[in-house]
C-alpha cells in the first residue's frame, strides 16, 4: 500500500512517497577492517617480551641463540613462507569484503539510463524517434534498531579473528621451523654415526680376512662381518635419503632452495646448560599471563562477541526499518494525446516492516542463542585446554632437562672410555674388537645425546611460545599492527 503526496512547482513536481507497509526480508553482513582494536593483543605480546629475568630463562636458551643458521631460517620463514603469504591473502579478502559491507550504513547513489527507438503505429504520420529515460536516486538507511551497527561490528570482529589466526600462524611456524631444523641435525648426526660404524665394520672385516689367511679366523666370522658391512651400507643410504627428504620439506616450508639450507647447517646441536627443576617450577607463575596473551583464546573471546551481535540482529528482524531517498527521474506523460518527457524531483521516507515471516525470525533467534552458548563453552574450553598444555609443557620440559643431564654425563663417561680403550689397545691389553665396540658405544651415545638436546630445546621453545615469550613471533606480530 503506497500513498503519494504531490506539490506542483512550475512545470516540475515534488513527490513525497511514504511507504507504509512493505513485507520484506533483509539480512546483510557488514565487514570493516579495524587493526586498532587488535593492537592491544599485539602489545600484550610485546609486553610479554619484556618481563625480565624470568623470561630470559627461556629466550636466552632458545636453539637459535646458539645456531646462527636457524636464526636466518626463522627470519626468512616469517616473510617467505607460503602459510604466511596465504594468511595475508585471507586478511586482504576480509578487508575487501569489509569495504563492500560497510556501505550498509552509508549513502548510496544509483542511476539508470535507457535509450530506445520508438514509433506510434496508430498514427499514420508518426515517425521513428529517439527516446531516453533516466533516473538518479540517493538513499540511506536511517534506523534499524542497532542491527546495522551490529552488522558493522560483526565485520570488524570477523577480521580481528582472522588476524588472530595469523598471529597463531606465526607462532606455530616458528615452532615448526625450529623442530624440523633440529630433526635435520639429528638426521645428519645419525648419518655420521652410521658412516663411522660402517668404517669400523670394514676395518674389522679387513682384519678378519687377514686372520683367515693366517688361519686364526673362520669363514663364519668373515661371513658375519661381510653381512654387517652390507647392512651398514644400506643403513647409510636410507638415512641419507631420509635426511634429504627432511631438508626438502623444510625448504618448502621456509620458502627457500634446499641447497641454501644445507649451507647453513652446523656440525651438530651444541651443548647448552639446561634449566634446574626449581627454575622450571617457577615458570608456573606466568601461566595466567600466558593464558591472557594467547591469541587462540582471544580468538574464542571475539567469537563470543560476534555471536552476541548475531543474536541482537535476530531480535530486530521483525521491527520496522526506516530509510530515506531523494532523486530525479524522467519519463513520458500523456497530455491531451501528446506524449512529452517529464522530469520529476522526488524525496521521501520509507518504513519497511516484516509483519509475518513464517518461523524465520524464531529460527534465527534459536540458532543465534545456541551458537552463542556454544562459543561461550568453546571459550571456557580454550582457556582450560591452554592451561592444560602449559602444565603438560612444564612437565615435559622438566623431564627432558633431567634426561639431557643424564645423557650429557653418559656422553662424557663414554668419551673417557674410548680414550682408555684406545690406550689399552695401543699397549696390547685389549683386542681391536673391544676397541671397536667401545667406539660404537660412544657414537651411539653421542647420537642419543643429540636427540636429548633436540627434545629439550623443542620443549623449551614450546614453553616459551605458550607463555608468549617467542621473540620471533612477537616481532612479526608487532610489525602487523604498526
Amino acid at each position: 500500500m503506497r500513498f503519494h503526496f504531490r506539490l506542483a512547482i512550475g512545470e516540475r513536481a515534488l513527490s513525497l512517497g511514504v511507504l507504509v507497509i512493505v513485507i520484506q526480508r533483509k539480512f546483510s553482513l557488514v565487514l570493516f577492517r579495524n587493526r586498532v582494536l587488535l593492537a592491544g593483543v599485539a602489545v600484550s605480546w610485546i609486553v610479554a617480551g619484556n618481563l625480565g629475568a624470568e623470561e630470559s630463562l627461556l629466550t636466552d636458551r632458545l636453539p637459535e641463540q646458539s645456531m646462527s643458521g636457524l636464526q636466518a631460517l626463522l627470519e626468512t620463514a616469517m616473510t617467505q613462507s607460503s602459510s604466511i603469504q596465504i594468511r595475508d591473502l585471507v586478511e586482504e579478502n576480509f578487508e575487501g569484503r569489509g569495504l563492500v559491507a560497510k556501505s550498509g550504513k552509508q549513502m548510496k547513489l544509483g542511476s539508470s539510463v535507457s535509450y530506445r527507438k520508438e514509433q506510434d503505429l496508430e498514427s499514420d504520420e508518426s515517425e521513428i524517434r529517439d527516446r531516453v529515460y533516466y533516473s538518479l536516486t540517493l538513499s540511506k538507511a536511517l534506523y534499524h534498531w542497532g542491527a546495522l551497527e551490529a552488522n558493522k561490528d560483526k565485520g570488524e570482529l570477523s577480521l580481528q579473528m582472522e588476524e588472530l589466526k595469523t598471529f597463531e600462524a606465526y607462532r606455530n611456524l616458528a615452532l615448526d621451523v625450529r623442530k624440523r631444523y633440529l630433526n635435520i641435525l639429528i638426521a645428519r648426526k645419525d648419518i655420521e654415526l652410521s658412516e663411522k660404524i660402517l668404517e669400523l665394520y670394514r676395518n674389522q672385516l679387513e682384519q678378519a680376512e687377514e686372520r683367515f689367511k693366517s688361519g686364526t679366523a673362520s669363514t663364519v666370522q668373515v661371513h658375519a662381518l661381510t653381512l654387517s658391512v652390507n647392512k651398514s651400507e644400506l643403513d647409510v643410504l636410507r638415512k641419507e635419503n631420509g635426511f634429504q627428504d627432511q631438508v626438502d620439506y623444510l625448504a618448502r616450508l621456509v620458502g627457500m632452495e634446499s641447497s641454501e639450507i644445507e649451507r647453513n647447517f652446523v656440525g651438530g646441536i651444541p651443548k647448552r646448560d639446561s634449566l634446574e627443576t626449581e627454575e622450571i617450577q617457577s615458570l608456573k607463575n606466568h601461566f595466567d599471563g600466558g593464558v591472557d596473551r594467547s591469541s587462540s583464546i582471544e580468538q574464542s573471546s571475539k567469537a563470543v562477541e560476534y555471536y552476541e551481535k548475531d543474536l541482537l540482529i535476530a531480535n530486530q528482524r521483525r521491527k520496522p526499518k526506516i530509510g530515506m531517498s531523494i532523486g530525479l527521474t524522467q519519463y513520458d506523460l500523456d497530455s491531451r494525446g501528446a506524449r512529452r518527457p517529464e522530469e520529476i524531483v522526488f524525496g521521501g521516507v520509507s518504513i519497511s516492516w516484516s509483519i509475518f515471516d513464517g518461523s524465520a525470525t524464531r529460527g534465527y533467534k534459536r540458532s543465534a542463542i545456541a551458537q552463542l552458548e556454544e562459543m561461550n563453552a568453546r571459550f571456557e574450553d580454550a582457556k582450560s585446554t591452554y592451561r592444560f598444555n602449559l602444565e603438560r609443557a612444564q612437565r615435559l620440559l622438566n623431564l627432558n632437562a633431567r634426561v639431557l643431564k643424564r645423557d650429557e654425563t653418559a656422553l662424557e663417561l663414554s668419551e673417557r672410555h674410548v680414550g682408555e680403550a684406545t690406550k689399552d689397545f695401543e699397549e696390547g691389553r685389549v683386542t681391536f674388537d673391544v676397541l671397536g665396540s667401545t667406539q660404537r658405544s660412544f657414537m651411539t651415545q653421542d647420537s642419543q645425546t643429540n636427540r636429548s638436546r633436540a627434545a629439550y630445546l623443542n620443549s623449551l621453545a614450546e614453553m616459551a611460545s605458550l607463555l608468549g615469550f617467542d621473540p620471533f613471533s612477537q616481532k612479526f606480530i608487532a610489525s602487523r599492527t604498526e
